[in-house]
């Protein structure tokens, strides 16, 4: 789908699509061009406005392999330490070998264009939700929050990707088709007035769902990931103790029920009734004699300590032809017809992580210590009792390498925001790395499009 297309979508087209996906009744025909009738009938009912922020939640997990279900933590493993393939395949080969071609269809694909399609679709929800006058105000303040924060998070991985990006706030595509890029900063504001927004409008926890819509502290959690990432390491620390301290959620004892569908520390996942999780689709092999299409690497496996309980229970190998191939195991199921693992897109181990890293960069060594040991003695290791402010800092960093693995990313934009990563990705990939490849290249095709946008340095 090319931007002009994408863009070109009328509101009661992508409504329809969202409300169709969802399982819900179709309270939409696309019959053409846009109507105002055709937006208030989406929008007439609290139940029908839900049907279609439902519905957006079932299409951001449809297809696997796309930013939201699996892709993120594919690629960007594969461009980070974390994950190799086994085989030759061009695809991931480019990833690999960080030298990704412009026409990726990857790229475009599972990542460009399926963002932009989320947040076309967010903003129309939003737009309908401002012109309805029939949809109760609490859930139109629950459904606007809800939007905002599935826009916001759309966002954090489009910047932290791409870099600078377009950004797109309504559905007008005369507009949309012909947007330059957006600072990082600009995008990087919107993301913080969107989830301080979301955190205001938002229920305290969406627990009725199984947390598979957000609520309050899924956007609190979000934005403490933000403030880190900006080195806000106040309201990084503000945000994290505002999901810590109520209690609502709780980590697991047992290693083997973080990614179950009911762990007590998801907060916030995505839920596709019909199917178990992308990554375990990916990573598991089909039997214990196969080969696993991704192996993790030597440096990650050298990374845990002796005694981490995380490797034994989030990796397994196959021994096949006498070679053993290590891969993901944190979610446990590659298939079945019973759903008992879903996509957990925001989990309370990495809110600790985030306040302990906080804590430090403000010299509270004490309390950081206090965050990092909780996770170190739930994975079986011994806390670290005394340390200086360096040391602590790169114990969480390590933390947060055995503990986030394969999981969204989080070692490749880590790796970047620290500026750790050509110190250590120029060390492991040799001649492949170049610096400018902490970013992926902006899709040729839509700069063909839209003579407004320019490419990534390097491409």
């Amino acid at each position: 789908m090319k931007t002009h297309k994408l863009f070109n979508t009328s509101l009661a087209a992508a409504l329809s699509l969202l409300v169709s996906l969802s399982s819900c009744k179709k309270f939409v025909d696309i019959p053409g061009p846009q109507t105002q009738v055709e937006s208030s009938r989406v929008f007439s009912s609290d139940a029908a406005a839900t049907s279609a922020v439902v519905g957006l939640y079932n299409q951001m997990i449809a297809n696997n392999l796309t930013m939201m279900n699996g892709a993120v933590t594919i690629y960007a493993g594969l461009s980070a330490d974390e994950l190799s393939n086994v085989n030759p395949n061009s695809n991931y080969d480019a990833f690999m070998n960080n030298v990704i071609p412009t026409n990726s269809t990857t790229v475009y694909s599972s990542f460009w264009s399926n963002a932009y399609r989320y947040i076309y679709q967010a903003n129309a929800v939003l737009e309908g939700l401002d012109q309805s006058t029939t949809i109760s105000t609490a859930v139109k303040d629950e459904l606007r929050g809800e939007m905002l924060f599935t826009r916001a998070l759309t966002y954090f991985y489009l910047v932290n990707l791409f870099g600078d990006v377009p950004l797109v706030l309504s559905t007008d595509y005369g507009i949309n088709g012909s947007l330059p890029r957006a600072s990082t900063t600009t995008v990087e504001q919107q993301i913080l007035t969107d989830l301080t927004e979301a955190e205001q409008l938002l229920s305290a926890n969406d627990a009725a769902s199984g947390n598979a819509r957000p609520g309050r502290m899924a956007a609190a959690a979000l934005l403490a990931r933000v403030y880190l990432y900006q080195k806000d390491w106040v309201n990084a620390e503000k945000q994290a103790t505002a999901v810590l301290s109520p209690g609502t959620y709780t980590l697991e004892n047992d290693l083997n029920q973080v990614f179950n569908s009911s762990s007590s520390e998801t907060i916030f996942q995505l839920v596709k009734p019909t199917a178990n999780t992308a990554e375990g689709a990916a990573f598991i092999p089909g039997s214990p004699t196969s080969i696993p299409t991704f192996k993790v690497t030597g440096s990650l496996l050298q990374a845990f300590e002796k005694g981490d309980n995380r490797r034994n229970a989030w990796l397994r190998a196959n021994t096949v032809g006498g070679t053993d191939y290590t891969y993901p195991y944190k979610y446990k199921v590659r298939n079945s017809t019973s759903v008992t693992e879903n996509n957990i897109v925001l989990r309370l181990a990495e809110v600790y992580l985030i306040r302990a890293e906080a804590r430090a960069q403000q010299d509270k060594i004490s309390d950081a210590l206090a965050d990092l040991n909780i996770i170190r003695q739930r994975a079986g290791l011994t806390p670290i009792t005394t340390s200086t402010e360096t040391a602590t800092l790169k114990a969480i960093m390590h933390e947060r390498q055995t503990e986030l693995f394969a999981e969204w990313g989080h070692r490749w934009l880590d790796l970047k925001r620290t500026g750790q990563a050509n110190e250590v990705l120029g060390a492991i990939k040799g001649t492949n790395w170049q610096p400018a490849d902490t970013l992926y290249p902006i899709p040729q095709s839509q700069i063909q499009l839209n003579p407004f946008l320019t490419q990534n340095p390097g491409y």
